[in-house]
């Protein structure tokens, strides 16, 4: 029971901030980063991303899949002087968080997959795993951050807000919030408190999945783990389960949740996990919060991590 929490535990907050998911590339097929090894010869892995001391001849690990947890993978392993080769079978690193580009007689124009929105990257003290990631391995995109944003209703009216608590609570709900909606948007963060605190309560770091955890997680973050273990079995629930508890009616707040879930996870509010809303409620709707982009969009994500496994 114990190793499976400790599983359940860490898949959640690593599906946090990469969901989700978190393929790319136009003719000639060229990744964003100029430092990758591409030998088109050897299909069906048509990259192949190596520590720089290491040859195909002799490798200690092989990661197959060039997605972010591949790729998290294998520049984590490679700052532990390990010889790593990560294989992808499409012609770019990335799995579903990239860039690509288009060029058109009118111009050159940039798409972006992967997440919409991101937050913790920017901040020293974040619980974001991808950031944890980062800080380990010395590289990091760069990042921008904003404070507001703007949002277009079905009607077409747009209103432009502040990120927060104040921002939804005065501007949006003032537009087109109702009273029952008021009352139900504060029962649902009300709710969630304890689940997003538990949720944000360990860095993914400290969490494996074999006895020296306890040296890793409870020794070190007693508080943390008590509080992830406690919640566990509600971490990983549906939020609809919350949903139906607390009886939420009002369209405008369940079209709302649905709206953050989709653009940080693909996924409606009825079809997410605990951990994600709480999560996304306990980091966004507090006073002072922003959000970050990494320039590049996705493919500076993807350009970091690349780096850190070449350079390992």
């Amino acid at each position: 029971f114990f190793s499976k929490m400790i599983i359940h535990t860490l898949t959640l907050l690593f599906s946090l901030c990469i969901s989700v998911s978190l393929q790319f590339a136009t003719p000639p097929f060229r990744s964003s980063s100029s430092k990758l090894s591409i030998p088109l010869s050897y299909p069906p892995c048509q990259t192949r991303l190596y520590c720089k001391t290491t040859s195909i001849e002799e490798v200690d690990v092989i990661i197959v899949g060039a997605g972010l947890s591949g790729l998290c993978a294998g520049s984590m392993l490679a700052t532990t002087s390990r010889k790593v080769l990560v294989l992808e079978s499409h012609d770019t690193p990335g799995g579903c968080c990239h860039t690509w580009t288009r060029r058109t007689p009118v111009g050159t124009f940039h798409f972006e997959s992967g997440p919409s929105l991101y937050s913790g990257l920017s901040s020293p003290t974040s619980f974001n795993p991808l950031s944890n990631v980062f800080d380990i391995i010395g590289e990091r995109p760069e990042v921008k951050t904003y404070d507001r944003w703007g949002t277009v209703f079905p009607d077409g009216r747009k209103l432009a807000a502040e990120i927060g608590p104040e921002g939804f609570e005065d501007v949006l709900m003032g537009a087109y919030g109702t009273p029952e909606g008021r009352r139900e948007w504060g029962e649902i963060m009300k709710r969630m408190k304890d689940i997003g605190e538990a949720s944000q309560a360990l860095t993914s770091m400290s969490l494996r999945e074999d006895i020296g955890v306890i040296r890793t997680a409870a020794l070190r973050y007693p508080g943390g783990m008590f509080k992830t273990l406690k919640y566990a079995g509600e971490l990983t629930a549906p939020f609809k389960e919350v949903v139906e508890e607390l009886g939420i009616k009002d369209e405008f707040v369940k079209n709302w949740l649905d709206m953050l879930c989709f653009l940080l996870q693909g996924l409606p509010a009825d079809g997410a996990m605990n951990a994600v809303i709480g999560y996304m409620l306990q980091d966004w709707y507090k006073p002072g919060v922003v959000l970050d982009f990494p320039v590049g969009g996705s493919g500076g994500i993807v350009d970091a991590l690349v780096e850190g496994v070449r350079k390992g």
